[in-house]
């Protein structure tokens, strides 16, 4: 018979495949040449009891199998197990407990290490003593608990109970199997999202001890609400009223509202202007309030309420009298009569200016001051400052300036020479010194006596256009 050359080569390839599962079996299954090889390393257990185990059984860690069991040998108080691990599988030796454990009710038994934590690795040699080890509870001692336990039974409620499950669970198969398979859902469900579920449980510990901690202001916050409700039910009553009439009073302020409307921005515009004119002069009105307090504690002094009114200044009634030269021509006119009636502007003053009577008038008003001019070169724009010392004496009546012009130009003399010699800008005394400078209404923009320029500010929305206004109103908006 001749055999193919196709046949020969699968039966070659099936030797060799059964060979190489052979020694693959008698290596890491059988354990033949391991001693040869030296491809583990050995790590014994000591044990009261064998407690099932055989050899070439199981030796896992973490659930994963890292060798097999060795040879056991008799002791004087016990058993002694080889451990043969692989030499690539590290097991902690921290606290290591070694469990003989059956995989099936049938036995089957094999060893699992269990370290307390991570550490140096068992070594070649080590031995884990019989304190860290535990044996499996015997198949007759097992036997014995499972007939005491039947034993303590009575067959007749046993009976009953069998009858009561028969007929409670009785026709419910589907729903039972409907049961079964939401839980089975439920289990897919909550295995899908373990490390969310993991992830939510590390959380909720953080948020419980968050809530341990703030427990003494959660009980205080308690306490307080429970003390805001008692009132509440004591003034039962008057809540309701408020509630009761709150939308009628809303009704009311809401009508008041819309009456105001036309008039009520200007008269808050109005404040805003009053504000600003009251804050420039904060240190007037902080005077007057500071002064108003005493007029009012010494008008008491003068009436101290005895019935009696105790004046200690003179009153100056008509002292000296009111100039009436010089109205003869101007009819007297009564405050109650409110009729349009033009002036007459010839009305003035005809008395002497030492004349003891009241003079009123312009001709006595104090002399004014010498207008200044801008410096030589200077245009209308913001140019740099000027500064010029004058002199503020009177004028008398005809124009002509009265006796300090003499004095006055001393005292230029004086402050000029001081000037040129310390070569500073420093007036004499009895004069005046002013800063003049140029100023661009297009920019706004002066220069200050620092040398600085300046910008006034922006009141177009409070008066317009008005170069006087805004430059009176500046230094209180801008």
């Amino acid at each position: 018979m001749i055999i193919k050359r196709g046949v020969k080569i699968q039966l070659l390839i099936f030797a060799v495949i059964t060979a190489l599962t052979m020694a693959y079996t008698a290596v890491n299954i059988i354990g033949l040449g391991q001693g040869v090889l030296d491809l583990r390393y050995k790590v014994y257990l000591d044990l009261a009891d064998s407690g099932g185990i055989f050899q070439n059984a199981e030796v896992t860690y973490r659930g994963v199998t890292v060798g097999r069991v060795g040879p056991l040998h008799l002791t004087r108080n016990g058993v002694r197990v080889e451990l043969r691990i692989d030499r690539g599988k590290k097991v902690p030796a921290n606290g290591v407990q070694a469990y003989v454990l059956n995989r099936s009710g049938v036995g089957e038994q094999y060893v699992d290490l269990r370290p307390a934590g991570n550490g140096p690795s068992l070594k070649n040699g080590d031995t884990i003593q019989r304190d860290h080890t535990h044996l499996p509870v015997p198949t007759y001692e097992l036997l014995q608990n499972v007939d005491a336990l039947v034993r303590t039974v009575d067959p007749k409620d046993l009976g009953t109970v069998i009858d009561e499950l028969d007929k409670g669970l009785s026709g419910t198969g589907p729903d039972l199997q409907s049961l079964l398979d939401s839980n089975k859902r439920i289990l897919a469900a909550l295995d899908a999202t373990y490390p969310e579920t993991i992830q939510l449980l590390n959380n909720g510990r953080t948020v419980l001890d968050t809530q341990a901690d703030l427990g003494p202001t959660f009980k205080g916050f308690s306490h307080d609400l429970a003390s805001l409700t008692s009132e509440l039910k004591n003034d039962d009553s008057d809540v309701r009223s408020v509630l009761d009439t709150t939308p009628g009073t809303l009704d009311q302020a809401n009508d008041l509202f819309e009456r105001l409307e036309p008039t009520l921005p200007t008269l808050l515009a109005n404040g805003s202007v009053i504000g600003q004119v009251l804050s420039s002069r904060y240190t007037q009105l902080r005077q007057m309030l500071v002064t108003y307090p005493l007029i009012v504690g010494g008008t008491f002094t003068a009436a101290p309420g005895d019935g009696t009114v105790h004046f200690g200044v003179e009153l100056n009634l008509n002292a000296p009298p009111v100039c009436t030269k010089g109205y003869e021509s101007t009819k007297v006119r009564y405050p109650q009569d409110t009729r349009p009636a033009s002036i007459n502007p010839k009305a003035s003053c005809k008395l002497p200016k030492n004349s003891p009577s009241a003079v009123r008038g312009s001709r006595n008003a104090a002399p004014a001051s010498p207008y200044p001019t801008l410096p030589p070169g200077a245009t209308d724009g913001a140019g740099f400052p000027y500064e010029r010392s004058y002199s503020g004496g009177s004028q008398d009546q005809s124009g002509d300036r009265s006796d300090d012009q003499g004095s006055s130009g001393d005292a230029a003399k004086q402050a000029s020479s001081k000037q040129s010699a310390s070569g500073q800008q420093a007036p004499a005394p009895g004069l005046q010194t002013l800063f003049i400078t140029g100023y661009d209404p297009r920019t706004r923009v002066y220069v200050g006596p620092d040398g600085k320029r300046y910008r006034l500010g922006k009141v177009s929305q409070l008066t317009g256009d008005a170069s006087w206004q805004t430059l009176l109103l500046s230094p209180i908006v801008g």
